[in-house]
């Protein structure tokens, strides 16, 4: 299923394209082809295209839709003027800081766009937790839970980085932890 946003003259294209690859259009789907100008349905992968390349957006989406997904969750960071590809499992945490959203890994620390919320959404199913109003972490990196004062913890990761859980969503890694 795909979400479609174009004007009806593209919109006729667009489904005649789209059923010869057996996709059918919803407002439901993950994925949305745009017509450039029309607004952009937040939380979904968005394809945008000029109305006379409707045919290679099609196509884009298809070549898309034929691989494992491996990279689907995948996010691009920069860090020392170099553009990486970041799989979730390869972050240990993701914070706020003074330039902006950073994800930690191994390797070191990577500028990324969208909001500390975005990821808690697309990454919650893959492990991460929030644990502060700046902090979101890869719970299988953690390798310590140390109970702190004031209804609080530290989590201490693989790579000796100590991140402080907050009053507020210690509540919540005990939940999910059954600690």
């Amino acid at each position: 299923m795909v979400h479609i946003v174009c004007s009806t003259k593209v919109y006729d294209k667009l489904l005649s394209q789209l059923q010869k690859h057996r996709i059918e259009p919803s407002p439901e789907g993950a994925v949305a082809l745009v017509e450039r100008g029309f607004e952009l349905p937040p939380g979904k992968l968005c394809i945008v295209f000029d109305p006379l390349d409707y045919a290679e957006a099609v196509e884009l989406l298809v070549s898309g839709l034929h691989t494992d997904g491996h990279y689907r969750d995948a996010i691009t960071g920069l860090s020392r003027n170099t553009f990486s590809v970041l799989e979730p499992k390869a972050v240990l945490y993701v914070e706020v800081g003074a330039d902006g959203l950073q994800a930690w890994t191994a390797d070191g620390r990577y500028q990324v766009k969208e909001t500390l919320h975005y990821y808690e959404r697309l990454w919650a199913v893959k492990g991460f937790l929030r644990i502060n109003k700046s902090q979101l972490v890869n719970l299988l990196h953690v390798q310590e839970i140390v109970p702190w004062f004031n209804s609080r913890y530290v989590l201490r990761l693989g790579s000796g980085a100590e991140l402080e859980v907050s009053k507020m969503y210690a509540k919540k890694l005990r939940h999910t932890l059954n600690l």
